[in-house]
């Protein structure tokens, strides 16, 4: 198994049980060994979001989107942050732009 996924799987058994750090520190590991994992990203953006560091997730979903502009769910994640840090504009931005993707694919 590549260690990407290694590392991803680890996360995501450290976020099950409410480690949080220890699942940040998986995520981690995983976009450092592949930078282009979306899930890696994604699951980071999550559990930064959780944590209540919202400039990471912010930063997260970002790099994530980068990767996946078109997946509704990042954008939905980074109006989420957005809204955290009390930046309500880009917050209503990245959430019209989940809704009009989420209405692209059902058309």
């Amino acid at each position: 198994m590549e260690p990407k996924i290694e590392f991803y799987e680890l996360g995501n058994e450290a976020l099950a049980i409410g480690d949080l750090e220890k699942a940040k520190y998986y995520y981690e590991k995983s976009i450092d060994s592949d930078p282009s994992y979306f899930e890696g990203w994604q699951a980071l953006a999550m559990t930064y979001y959780k944590l209540g560091q919202y400039d990471e997730a912010v930063n997260a979903n970002k790099k994530a989107i980068e990767l996946r502009p078109h997946d509704p769910m990042v954008w939905t994640s980074l109006s989420l942050a957005y809204i955290r840090q009390g930046n309500k504009i880009e917050a209503e931005k990245a959430s019209l732009r989940a809704r009009i993707l989420s209405w692209q694919k059902k058309s």
